[in-house]
């Protein structure tokens, strides 16, 4: 199976990947091949990137994700619709989808928990449409695995997993003529964008009245070891750890994502650059719990 750029040249050539709808029923099976009409669908979902096989025995190779396909497939759109309710000014919505949040957090933990086998390196595409959905849902998934090599208690996983799910939850407060922006940011965008981190803060413990450790990833996940980051420019232990592990992981998957102004960064790269700048931007005892689950 590979990766390649969506473009003209996939017509003809047959899809790598089973892809499924929000309900988690079966789109595309993969192995069908790609005709005019496939090709124009992806594209309108945002896709960028599209996995192929590179023969017909791959076909009956499982797919590998810390995350059953069903899952996969499924809890970004869960997440959509919690995050839309916890978005409305309606008591009711934001108590409902708290309950939701807690039911997506135990079936996260269920379904990634007790994996000792290293993380296979395959490469999670995103739709440009739900990337957030399901950024959220990766890195919450990771944050199980760090969790565990952590030795985490089950109550203290649980909070540092529901805390993943939140962390850029302050992106809808967002333009999306900024989020999509196909081009680099201007500097004063890039000001517009940082402010996701506090006012997703303040909403979450605002309006929707979640706790601390709930809601502490959502304001420092772009804090730094170094103490270069944003919005406190704190570093070292004033960082909450579970801010500490999602910020490794909230920049793994994103650098290993499409995004509307980039190309996606292959996995291997993207553990070198962590690697080497250990030191500077992340906590070391976390990335070497994350470098290990690899």
């Amino acid at each position: 199976m590979k990766i390649v750029e969506l473009s003209q040249d996939v017509l003809g050539q047959k899809l790598g990947k089973n892809l499924y709808n929000a309900n988690g029923n079966l789109l595309l099976r993969k192995g069908v091949e790609i005709n005019p009409h496939y090709l124009d669908h992806f594209k309108k979902k945002g896709y960028k990137s599209i996995y192929l096989l590179n023969n017909d025995q791959e076909v009956t190779q499982t797919s590998s994700h810390l995350l059953s396909e069903r899952l996969l497939c499924t809890s970004p759109f869960v997440l959509k619709r919690i995050f839309r309710n916890l978005m409305a000014d309606n008591k009711k919505k934001a108590s409902d989808a708290k309950y939701e949040l807690i039911a997506l957090t135990e079936s996260i933990i269920l379904n990634v928990s007790g994996q000792n086998q290293k993380v296979p390196k395959v490469l999670d595409l995103k739709t440009q449409e739900d990337y957030l959905y399901q950024h959220s849902i990766n890195v919450a998934a990771y944050s199980v695995l760090i969790g565990e090599k952590l030795k985490y208690p089950r109550t203290k996983l649980f909070n540092l997993v529901l805390a993943s799910l939140l962390h850029d939850f302050g992106m809808l407060f967002i333009d999306n003529e900024i989020v999509n922006k196909a081009s680099r940011l201007e500097e004063i965008e890039l000001e517009k964008v940082r402010e996701h981190t506090t006012k997703g803060f303040r909403h979450l413990i605002g309006p929707c009245s979640f706790d601390g450790l709930s809601s502490v990833a959502s304001v420092q996940h772009h804090e730094r070891f170094d103490g270069s980051g944003y919005p406190r420019k704190i570093g070292g232990d004033d960082i909450h750890e579970y801010s500490r592990i999602i910020t490794l992981i909230d920049f793994y998957d994103a650098w290993t994502s499409d995004r509307p102004h980039r190309r996606l960064h292959s996995i291997d790269q993207t553990l070198d650059f962590i690697e080497s700048d250990e030191s500077k931007t992340f906590d070391p005892k976390i990335v070497d719990a994350f470098l290990d689950i690899f």
